[in-house]
């Protein structure tokens, strides 16, 4: 039986998941997709890579631990496994592909998001693909999403993430990690070693108890969080792939992140 079929009466979160939401900072619904959704979605993004990176020459630019390219043509930001012809990610993209676009809207993500967020009608803030391909996903850094928001969202503070994976995730392949009840100290310390992008990204040397607990499950399921949680990934060191939509919303009448994007066309070295 398909997910489909099988939702609950209501698909606001619970009681209990208020409670993991306040407590721990996350929320988990496995199985929240079917396979065949699942597939479905893989192709659609999938599709969307390959007409992106296609015969693709850009200036990359390295800030923090990441190398991005702007693509200006699309209003897209390629994230690229240092100076590989790897894609390690793209954000947004909703607006270029219909069927992407149209998943953000399934009630399975906006019930919950509600809840989340604090707004009846949520819409999507900002979109990202991540890829951990096998034996060349790398690692994403310890950090909390609020800082790297500020400057792009109108409250930050609103803005909570449902991310979806899109293939079983373990150690092995580089699954998310999270830091239980993170959310409840605020912004951390981010890095002074590094360029501006870098501060985004936390300190290590501030929190050395610090221990992330990894979230396994499988494709299909939903983690959902805010912008407060501590949260890292390490490199895929399988043979499987990690792949994992992400899909930010906001309140109603928030501007999309793809504005921001727009505007660094005449700066991308402030990325």
């Amino acid at each position: 039986m398909s997910s489909e079929h099988a939702r609950p009466a209501s698909l606001r979160l619970s009681d209990d998941e208020r409670r993991q939401r306040d407590e721990l900072g996350f929320v988990v619904r496995e199985a929240a997709f079917s396979r065949d959704e699942i597939a479905r979605m893989t192709e659609a993004c999938e599709e969307l890579v390959a007409d992106l990176v296609h015969d693709r020459r850009a200036r990359r630019f390295a800030v923090g631990s990441y190398v991005f390219d702007l693509d200006p043509a699309h209003d897209v930001m390629i994230k690229w496994e240092g100076e590989s012809d790897v894609v390690h990610g793209i954000e947004p993209f909703a607006h270029l592909s219909e069927p992407l676009e149209r998943w953000a809207y399934d009630p399975r993500f906006i019930e919950p998001m509600k809840d989340f967020v604090g707004d009846e009608s949520p819409t999507l803030f900002t979109e990202k693909l991540n890829l951990k391909r096998p034996h060349h996903g790398g690692a994403n850094p310890l950090h909390q999403d609020f800082p790297y928001w500020t400057d792009s969202a109108r409250d930050a503070m609103r803005v909570a993430t449902a991310m979806l994976l899109l293939d079983d995730a373990s150690v092995a392949n580089g699954c998310l990690h999270v830091v239980p009840g993170s959310h409840r100290s605020g912004v951390w310390k981010g890095r002074s070693d590094g360029d501006a992008f870098a501060k985004n990204e936390i300190d290590p040397g501030a929190y050395p108890g610090v221990a992330p607990e990894p979230v396994e499950v499988a494709a299909g399921s939903i983690v959902m969080f805010g912008p407060y949680l501590v949260h890292q990934s390490a490199p895929n060191r399988s043979e499987k792939e990690r792949r994992a939509l992400l899909y930010s919303y906001q309140p109603a009448g928030h501007p999309h992140m793809v504005d921001g994007v727009r505007r660094m066309r005449r700066r991308p070295e402030r990325v």
